[in-house]
């Protein structure tokens, strides 16, 4: 966008520099011309007048004198006129590329927009994907803990209650009356004599 602004004023400068150039040649053939027509016109005014050839001196001074003065009239114009339509031209031809340069800015913004609305719908995409994949993850990872979790709990309920039916055998075989095997309470209870 630089070298297109830099290459728009340099442009613009060559117009400016020709529109000068053009202007005081213009100038310069204006003064001759008029100048020349000024002092012809002197002259011949002085002969009609003196009817004297070649004219007086104070013809020639007078002729050379309102040849200077129109001329510098006459160029004066032409400049002024030359510079009016060279900043005109210039300021059409500025118009001109500033248009070009924002129709070529409006046609890489609107670029620039879908390459980000696209950009941003790939993005999104991912994102999503990358959520739901994350997501699966944790449930995957939640539901193995609680599986480790309720192996672990059974395991030890399963140990407690082992432990218990092993600590309530182990108390109730002190107890009094309470034995562990039929045959160790017939070898041990008395026997009773014979009635005669």
């Amino acid at each position: 966008m630089e070298k297109q602004l830099l290459n728009l004023l340099g442009n613009a400068f060559k117009h400016v520099l020709g529109g000068i150039l053009h202007a005081l040649r213009a100038v310069a053939l204006a003064f001759i011309i008029v100048a020349i027509l000024a002092a012809a016109a002197t002259e011949g005014v002085g002969f009609a007048l003196t009817k004297q050839f070649p004219p007086s001196g104070p013809t020639h001074l007078a002729a050379a004198a309102l040849a200077i003065a129109f001329g510098y009239a006459a160029a004066i114009t032409v400049a002024i006129e030359e510079i009016l339509r060279t900043m005109i031209k210039a300021f059409e031809y500025v118009v001109q590329e500033a248009e070009k340069l924002g129709k070529e800015a409006i046609e890489e913004a609107e670029k620039f927009g879908r390459a980000a609305v696209t950009d941003a719908g790939r993005l999104g995409r991912t994102v999503a994907g990358d959520a739901g994949a994350l997501g699966h993850t944790v449930v995957t990872d939640a539901s193995a803990l609680g599986r480790t979790v309720t192996g672990a709990v059974s395991g030890v309920v399963g140990g407690i209650a082992h432990e218990g039916r092993a600590l309530e055998q182990g108390v109730a075989s002190h107890l009094p009356g309470h034995h562990g095997g039929s045959s160790t309470t017939a070898s041990n209870a008395p026997t009773l004599p014979s009635g005669n």
